[in-house]
């Protein structure tokens, strides 16, 4: 599915709605005293246009919409896991570096974007930092510890899920292929950290009779 962007324009909505954004910051910014006129953007400008400018290198040129789609989402998912992580070990700085604009345009086609390969990145990404986890949670142990790491890790990529879609709803693309691929990727990424559940308590799945549950009570990402 491509994107008529000459019909719709919708990169060209985007970046003037964050470009408003940035002017009524602006706005307020100028009500200021002189000596606070030099302080930096804040958190939510620079990433209002770090979101405006990735948009615009996935979707300006209307074509591979469903690989970008996918794009998009592995980058929000990764920025929200960083975020919940920093706050679980009490970092000032992000766990991990999120995927750069300058890595999307180094990244291949959409055999590398398939829902399988971005679930897989985004579950080895999360559960690599289980060990951290259990070193900050010395208190937890067994299935109570897994679960817990589970609930932030999962409830994160998840937050990371919902972002995305509300940036491609704003798009108008959330529809046909590129919604099931996204339904799609959140399902794999719950059957991932299912499996690393198991496998870390040394359930086997023929004696796995457990049905998986969904992350938080939010988690559901139906349109």
């Amino acid at each position: 599915m491509a994107i008529d962007i000459n019909k719709a324009n919708p990169v060209q909505a985007y970046q003037n709605n964050a470009n408003l954004s940035a002017l009524n910051q602006n706005d307020k910014s100028n009500k200021l005293d002189a000596s606070e006129s030099k302080i930096p953007a804040s958190s939510t400008e620079l990433k209002t246009a770090q979101q405006a400018s990735l948009i615009a290198h996935l979707f300006g040129d209307g074509k591979s919409a469903s690989e970008s789609s996918l794009k998009l989402t592995y980058q929000a998912a990764i920025e929200k896991l960083n975020e919940v992580l920093s706050v679980e070990f009490g970092l000032t700085e992000d766990a991990t570096t999120p995927i750069s604009d300058e890595a999307l345009k180094q990244q291949g086609g959409m055999e590398y974007w398939t829902p399988e390969n971005t679930a897989k990145r985004i579950v080895d990404g999360s559960t690599a930092f289980f060990s951290a986890f259990q070193s900050a949670n010395p208190e937890l142990e067994g299935e109570a510890l897994v679960d817990r790491f589970i609930e932030v890790v999962g409830g994160g990529v998840t937050k990371g899920f919902e972002e995305a879609k509300g940036l491609l709803g704003d798009l108008d693309v959330l529809e046909g292929s590129i919604a099931d691929n996204i339904e799609k990727t959140y399902a794999l990424v719950q059957e991932g950290f299912q499996d690393f559940r198991n496998q870390y308590l040394g359930i086997s799945d023929e004696n796995n009779t457990e049905t998986p549950s969904p992350v938080t009570p939010e988690s559901s990402l139906g349109s």
